[in-house]
């Protein structure tokens, strides 16, 4: 620890102090969430786990085209009011995206329960799983509420308690999944109605308990009228619609995968590409709690025009993490087989090659976490859709290539590509824009000097 300490800026201990809780309660959940892949996988079987991915992608693909991801606005312009210790206008944002959110999640579940009807057997194999699947958007769209209570809690930098609740949630999900899966094995409906059930407790809970954790920041405003931030509403509005789009397609590209790897193979190429990518996207429970964290924190910082700070700190983490990275690439290279056959059986030994593929993506994207939270600092949301318009089509082109002859490979191969351009363009953007601004505020004090 005195090793890294010596090695970190002041702005990075920052980081790290306020991810402490978040990394904990990650590492935790994350844990748990390994243990219930094991047990979903070998519980369903590789073809009936590859129709529940399915399912969970066409959902999540649909609802996140729906989603405005209000949170993550109301952390950049939150970090302004505060600034300016305009809180009253601070919680009239707030009650102005509960009202937005609410709408939203209610047409997306109308829109995923008229696909499910008439588009159905386009996406999915299995018959009878219409209002399963209605069901489980309905849950699922607890989610859009989420985003505004998590958003919140990172602008306030408030982690323990939502931490420990997650937690409690966390152990609650696996016992019923364990229990469903025990009990009836190989049964899907089953299944189902435990995951949705617990979908439902842990979005409710979690939201409640988050606003009251901040009820004495909000509630002394609670009558701030929405008219406060009529004027920032164009401005807020534009950053949502353009960081919505923006995460719309970056859940193409996380989610739409398994939709086109269903529709050019076959629901078992599906489950050994699910469980390859459960597996190997678990390290980022490293980097997870650090990019929640580091956005709020680059919003201030930017707000405050600390440039050289931003640039001292983001070169000493990534710098520190490349090393350990490396040697581990280089030792799971030799042990990736061995990993997915010990855990989840000898069905699953196919996915040892797409799973490897996975892992570089994911060590590259944990080992520079800060990349696309500085891009949402800086505002940059017309670059990022462009950016990811185009991996996308680049990235479905080669899926389209590779996934007849190497299968759950070829599709983990499309995606590393497309996550290591995003990867390369998002980062040469972001610090061409922070060098501008630097300039631009240089120019601005010297005028005012």
């Amino acid at each position: 620890m005195k090793f890294f300490k010596k090695r970190l800026d002041t702005e990075s201990k920052t980081l790290f102090k306020n991810s402490t809780w978040v990394f904990f309660s990650n590492f935790f959940s994350t844990a748990l969430a390994f243990l219930r892949s094991v047990v979903i996988a070998r519980g369903l079987g590789a073809e009936i786990y590859g129709t529940y991915a399915i399912v969970v992608a066409f959902v999540a693909l649909i609802q996140e085209f729906l989603n405005p991801n209000i949170g993550t606005a109301l952390i950049k312009f939150g970090a302004e009011y505060h600034d300016k210790n305009r809180i009253d206008k601070l919680t009239a944002m707030v009650k102005s995206s509960l009202n937005t959110s609410f709408i939203m999640a209610i047409l997306s579940v109308a829109v995923i329960a008229i696909l499910s009807f008439v588009s159905y057997s386009t996406f999915i194999e299995k018959p009878g799983l219409h209002w399963f699947i209605i069901a489980y958007a309905l849950a699922a769209s607890i989610t859009y509420v989420n985003s505004i209570s998590r958003g919140l809690l990172r602008l306030y930098f408030k982690f323990k308690l939502s931490s420990i609740i997650q937690m409690i949630m966390d152990v609650l999900e696996t016992a019923m999944i364990a229990v469903a899966v025990f009990f009836y094995p190989r049964d899907l409906n089953v299944f189902f109605v435990a995951v949705i059930i617990t979908r439902f407790l842990n979005g409710f809970i979690c939201n409640a308990l988050a606003f009251w954790e901040l009820r004495k920041e909000l509630m002394p405003h609670r009558s701030a009228s929405t008219e406060l931030v009529k004027e920032d509403k164009r401005k807020f509005s534009r950053f949502v619609v353009g960081n919505s789009i923006g995460n719309s397609l970056k859940t193409v590209i996380s989610q739409g995968d398994v939709l086109l790897l269903g529709a050019l193979s076959n629901p078992e190429q599906v489950g050994f590409y699910s469980v390859a990518k459960k597996v190997a996207f678990s390290v980022f429970t490293l980097s997870d709690p650090l990019v929640q964290s580091i956005y709020p924190q680059l919003s201030k910082l930017l707000a405050e025009k600390r440039f050289p700070e931003i640039r001292n700190m983001l070169l000493k983490i990534t710098s520190l993490a490349m090393i350990p990275s490396l040697i581990f690439l280089i030792v799971t290279f030799f042990l990736n087989e061995w990993i997915i056959v010990t855990v989840y059986g000898l069905e699953y030994k196919p996915a040892a090659q797409p799973f490897y593929y996975f892992l570089i993506g994911s060590v590259l994207g944990a080992s520079t976490f800060w990349v696309l939270p500085l891009v949402q600092s800086l505002g940059l949301v017309k670059m990022r859709v462009k950016v990811y318009v185009f991996t996308i089509l680049v990235g479905s082109v080669a899926a389209w290539w590779l996934v007849p002859t190497m299968h759950a490979a070829g599709m983990s191969l499309a995606l590393l590509l497309t996550n290591v351009m995003n990867l390369i363009i998002f980062t040469n953007e972001a610090l061409k824009k922070i060098k501008k601004e630097e300039a631009d505020h240089l120019k601005e004090s010297l005028r005012i000097g």
